[in-house]
């Protein structure tokens, strides 16, 4: 292994392993949640790995059938990046359907304020939420 080969490996392992602390350190900050920090730890590790090992890429892209070792690289990055897109996409649909339900509840709960004060402005002395019915007087 010649020197800039050895410089590559090394610069390849600092920067795996600064990936790996700056995840831990936005996971301690609670700047990162802990589903997403699972899927980025998991690829510095792989980084790290692949970083420390010299022949796993080799193996790896021998095995794939891809002639370059570079190019099985590029193919385990893309996965990594598909799976983080199906994460935050099963997200965004999450959030996407509690935002309507909040806001169908905020409508509900405006449209019942709205018609506690026309009835109060207009001496009605209907409480709000009965709909206009009255409670029966027998126990």
């Amino acid at each position: 292994m010649d020197t800039l080969d050895t410089r590559v490996q090394i610069i390849a392992i600092v920067g795996s392993a600064l990936l790996f602390f700056f995840v831990l350190e936005l996971l301690r900050r609670r700047r990162l949640g802990e589903p997403y920090a699972i899927l980025w730890l998991a690829a510095s590790v792989v980084l790290l790995v692949l970083s420390v090992w010299d022949d796993l890429l080799d193996s790896l892209a021998d095995e794939l059938g891809i002639q370059t070792p570079a190019n099985a690289l590029f193919v385990v990055g893309f996965g990594f990046v598909l799976i983080l897109l199906l994460s935050f996409s099963s997200v965004i649909s999450r959030l996407s359907r509690e935002n309507k339900l909040l806001a169908q509840e905020i409508a509900r709960l405006n449209r019942e304020r709205e018609q506690a004060e026309r009835s109060v402005g207009s001496g009605d002395e209907t409480p709000a939420g009965t709909g206009g019915r009255q409670e029966s007087p027998i126990p």
